[in-house]
């Protein structure tokens, strides 16, 4: 299992940097390509997609535990229950999606605004989205399933090469067709995402360890049982979509919807340093689910701990660097007009990444042990007065004063998830804190001394500097955790298995 678990991490994290580069190498070509307008469009068309996702009402994230719950127990009949029902209901809800979008294509401006009559192409998009729509609910069954059985490694390496191939031809389409990028980059979301479909089935269909899909196996009881679970996880999808699809609209209905870019490049940075702790600890919600399918409370809150702790080392390190860093970057890699009117943005995000970075596994172990009920409540009351925080900060400082309203709902959340999650496993805030946070707050001063030390001494108006700042820093954080957070024993652990790659790298035989 730990094998398994390490291959899962790598490969989401490296999804996780092919999306990092592939995001650094085309955001610039389709903001150029689109323009403000158009990118403001295709971010509030996105969004649409984002609200229609609620339909999966929470199924999704309880067929990955109940699927690795089953697979763990290696109860067949129990696992073709729950995949064959599951089936049943995503290709219904995606017809109803697709029904949805097919009827909201026929009058674009009811929810995009009169800008879209001027954009055009916008009833296709909507069109090409409820096709994808058609695909993409019964392709998260798929997803489930195979992340359920611990196979992460196979969506990972899958999704990595179909990036790399679709930003290629997407860069093509772009260059060439100049003016209809809005319709190039919609035509190309059910495409790859009909190529995942017919690979993941596959793959699915010749697993022996996973039963096909059958008619018969389908129970109400087991939807009812799933929607059981769900419903709490569906509270949490519904408090995301709030808080985070609403943003465009916000945007676009105060300010104009060219100044979503503005929210939208800063926000994106944020959003890759999530996404390197979600690609590395993605699977770790399937795995407690199956270390508390043996009922061993001790391993299971040993387990949260040092996991919580080895993704400390990434995760508070990133506002760091997003706030020594971020500015510099965008004024390269954009442009300097979008690193000024999204500094604001920039600062506010990174500060609530901090509250986050602390609890980088709160609800992963909320959700495994199926207690996320009450932190689902409240992420939807908080999501929902975010909103309102969301309009009057746009009206009295524009674009910074919606991520601050953003900000103080993601730092308030994530402090009362990191309480729940604490007593979910029976540990204390106090020795949470010792056990992960106070051990990395030496090495963290000196990367923050560091990032502001280089960031005075280099002049950073380029990505060589960038990166060597990157570097230099990341040798002294990673020195300073290397010798002040990790233990002897594990240290010793550590270098013992990397002599031991190596020798078989030398000597296959050994």
């Amino acid at each position: 299992m730990t094998n398994k678990l390490l291959l899962n991490s790598l490969s989401g994290t490296l999804l996780y940097l092919i999306n990092v580069v592939i995001t650094f190498i085309m955001s610039p070509v389709i903001v150029r390509e689109l323009g403000n307008r158009d990118y403001g469009l295709w971010e509030m068309a996105l969004a649409i997609v984002g609200y229609m996702g609620l339909l999966d009402l929470g199924i999704g994230p309880a067929l990955l535990r109940y699927v690795a719950v089953a697979h763990s127990r290696d109860d067949q009949k129990e696992l073709q229950e729950t995949i064959s029902t599951a089936q049943i209901f995503f290709i219904a809800i995606g017809l109803v999606a697709a029904l949805s979008l097919l009827i909201l294509s026929r009058h674009p401006a009811f929810i995009l605004g009169k800008e879209s009559f001027d954009a055009g192409y916008m009833g296709i998009i909507l069109v090409l989205f409820a096709i994808n729509a058609g695909l993409s609910f019964p392709l998260n069954v798929f997803t489930a399933v195979i992340m359920g059985v611990q196979r992460h490694y196979l969506i990972n390496l899958t999704r990595c090469i179909l990036i790399v191939i679709r930003s290629i031809v997407a860069y093509a389409l772009l260059i060439r067709y100049t003016g209809k990028g809005l319709l190039i980059l919609a035509i190309l979301e059910p495409i790859f995402n009909l190529v995942q479909f017919t690979i993941f089935a596959t793959a699915i269909r010749y697993d022996r360890s996973i039963p096909g899909f059958s008619l018969a196996a389908c129970s109400l009881v087991k939807l009812k049982e799933l929607f059981g679970y769900g419903s709490k996880s569906a509270t949490l999808m519904v408090a995301s979509r709030v808080q985070g699809a609403s943003i465009p609209f916000v945007i676009s209905t105060v300010l104009g919807v060219s100044n979503i870019v503005y929210f939208t490049m800063p926000n994106r940075l944020v959003d890759y340093a999530k996404g390197l702790s979600l690609a590395i600890g993605f699977p770790l919600t399937p795995y407690f689910a199956s270390q508390m399918a043996g009922d061993d409370k001790s391993a299971v809150k040993n387990s949260w701990l040092q996991t919580s702790l080895a993704l400390q080392i990434i995760t508070l390190a990133m506002p760091l660097y997003i706030i020594f860093c971020g500015e510099p970057f965008l004024a390269v890699w954009i442009g300097k007009e979008y690193a000024v009117a999204g500094r604001g943005v920039l600062y506010c995000l990174a500060g609530a990444l901090v509250v986050e970075a602390i609890a980088p596994n709160a609800s992963r172990i909320l959700m495994a042990s199926g207690h996320h009920g009450r932190a689902a409540l409240m992420w939807l009351i908080l999501s929902i007065v975010s909103v309102p925080l969301a309009v009057l900060g746009a009206n009295r400082w524009g674009v910074t004063g919606v991520a601050l309203g953003s900000a103080t709902v993601l730092i308030i959340g994530n402090a009362v998830a990191l309480h729940m999650a604490c007593r979910d496993v029976g540990a204390t805030m106090a020795e949470y804190a010792r056990t992960t946070l106070v051990r990395l707050i030496v090495p963290l001063i000196l990367l923050a001394a560091s990032l502001w030390l280089t960031t005075k001494t280099l002049a950073v108006t380029n990505y060589l500097y960038l990166a060597l700042q990157a570097l230099i820093c990341g040798l002294i954080y990673l020195a300073a955790v290397w010798v002040l957070t990790i233990s002897n024993a594990n240290r010793a652990q550590i270098c013992e298995k990397i002599i031991l790659k190596l020798k078989k790298l030398v000597n296959p035989v050994v």
